[in-house]
């Protein structure tokens, strides 16, 4: 079964993101993987420029105040994700037009695509819950919002 749980650590979450544009938000969860040795300076911005450009031929706002960069990062040893949260959103080109207030930055490791599918399907079919997305919105630590998580993924 595939867990999302199992790719986030509480240090992987930001609740109150800085940034106020789409370029500036990717980067912010890139610096957040790096300054946790997730990522290295090199790889950073090699997946930085390589999300900008697949945010130029499609963005990944999803809808609803969700956005949910992902790649496959080659030299990458385990998937990783990172989260943030803008409570007032972030212009993001979504799909409905609305600015994104959840991102979920999903990196996987080259050779694990089909199970990379998989993650990032899981996770856009509980963020397609209002309540799910609700609940997210008003958690109050990176603690909560993996136990939010996890609970979700038990039912």
């Amino acid at each position: 079964m595939v867990r999302i749980t199992e790719f986030l650590r509480p240090s992987c979450i930001k609740l109150e993101m800085e940034a106020n544009k789409k370029k500036d938000a990717l980067l912010e969860l890139l610096n957040l993987l790096q300054d946790q040795r997730v990522i290295d300076a090199a790889q950073k911005d090699h997946i930085w420029k390589d999300l900008i450009e697949r945010e130029k031929v499609s963005s990944t706002g999803i809808g609803s105040g969700v956005a949910i960069p992902h790649k496959i990062v080659p030299g990458l040893q385990n998937t990783v994700i990172a989260v943030g949260r803008k409570q007032k959103g972030i212009p993001f080109d979504a799909i409905d037009g609305q600015p994104v207030t959840l991102l979920f930055l999903i990196l996987g490791k080259e050779g694990s695509e089909a199970f990379h599918l998989r993650l990032l399907s899981k996770l856009a079919r509980l963020l397609q819950q209002g309540s799910f997305r609700e609940a997210l919105n008003r958690a109050e630590s990176p603690d909560q919002i993996l136990s939010i998580l996890r609970q979700w993924e038990e039912e």
